[in-house]
């Protein structure tokens, strides 16, 4: 015999799939509004761009909020108990990653990861990289380590050929790398897919 549900259970489940339905429908509308809103910035754009941009402020007319928040990446003040976004020796903090990474160029230098805005500047400060000029023909560090530092890569890479941007030492990219990481480096700049540069 099937158990019949009280009265009150029957409004409170009905109720219940009310509320479900109010919430799913309000998250479709919040979804159509969006896609309308990205479909208006496409049709409108004040700056068309082709290929890779490496001035992230070109992107600030067409991408106004994106622009912000990466423009917040520039803060120093987040303090968490993982990777805060100020640079922290983390070899003074565990010495005994010196010994783990004995051999590397991370035993030499390692501090935690700051805003995209810092890659360019962190990577120049960093001793990893060793005495450009002063240790010619024996530097440490071969041109790989610009990689994924800025959208100037990818032209670099296209200019000088990915082998030989490879295979040359660190400095000698060091005048070409100006602009760090920013919406080059992952979206495609007509279509804004992602779309990694490299």
């Amino acid at each position: 015999m099937a158990k019949q549900l009280k009265r009150w259970q029957g409004w409170l489940l009905f109720g219940g799939s009310m509320v479900v339905v109010f919430i799913l429908g309000l998250l479709v509308s919040s979804l159509l509004e969006r896609r309308a809103e990205v479909v208006s910035i496409f049709n409108n754009r004040k700056t068309p761009m082709e290929g890779i941009v490496s001035e992230n402020s070109k992107f600030a007319s067409d991408f106004p909020r994106e622009y912000e928040t990466w423009k917040q990446t520039a803060d120093t003040t987040f303090k968490s108990e993982f990777n805060s976004s100020q640079a922290v020796d983390v070899l003074a903090q565990r010495p005994n990653m010196v010994i783990l990474w004995a051999g590397y160029a991370f035993s030499w230098d390692y501090a935690t990861p700051r805003g995209h805005q810092h890659a360019v500047e962190d990577l120049r400060k960093t001793l990893r990289t060793g005495a450009p000029g002063v240790t010619e023909g024996k530097e440490p560090q071969p041109g790989t380590c610009w990689t994924c530092k800025g959208p100037d890569v990818p032209r670099v890479m296209k200019e000088q050929g990915v082998a030989n941007f490879y295979k040359a030492p660190w400095s000698k990219w060091g005048d070409q790398i100006m602009n760090s990481v920013g919406c080059s480096d992952c979206h495609d700049s007509k279509t804004m897919d992602l779309k990694p540069a490299r």
